[in-house]
């Protein structure tokens, strides 16, 4: 009896142990080194997948060479439940936490700006849009961005 119970405890363990899903995370590039000036003024990420992901975060890093103008950059969302239909989006920020939806966050100084979707969001695309303002030959803006994906 004992024996059976010992080799019961022992499968439990190993079904147990077999069974468990690790999460993963994955950091992506999703726009490199991209200059804004008077051509082009904006420019789109590729699409990232969201089905499935636990939590997705964006980070979009914002260099500026300033002459004449002031310039600042306007940071937005599409979605896509087929990555060909694009509709506005929404996300969150630090500023405005968990509890306010944003649709656009205006950047005006170098460093990196961070976002996130809610997990329950149940996008199954999105692509990140920056467009500079007040960008020209020599008033320029560099953006770089990121994707962190846990799934």
């Amino acid at each position: 009896m004992k024996k059976l119970f010992l080799s019961i405890l022992i499968g439990l363990f190993l079904i147990c142990n077999v069974n468990v899903a690790q999460a993963e995370t994955k950091r992506n590039q999703i726009i490199t080194a991209i200059t804004l000036d008077d051509s082009p003024t904006s420019v789109t990420s590729s699409a990232v997948n969201a089905e499935q992901s636990d939590s997705i975060g964006f980070f979009v890093d914002y260099d500026e060479t300033e002459v004449g103008e002031t310039l600042t950059a306007d940071v937005t969302i599409q979605i896509s439940y087929d990555g060909t239909t694009w509709i506005a989006g929404r996300f969150f920020d630090l500023a405005g936490g968990p509890a306010t939806f944003q649709t656009t966050e205006s950047i005006a100084s170098d460093g990196t700006y961070f976002f996130w979707l809610h997990k329950d969001s149940n996008v199954s695309r999105v692509r990140v849009i920056v467009t500079g303002n007040s960008t020209d030959s020599d008033d320029t803006i560099v953006i770089d961005a990121f994707v962190v994906i846990n799934q």
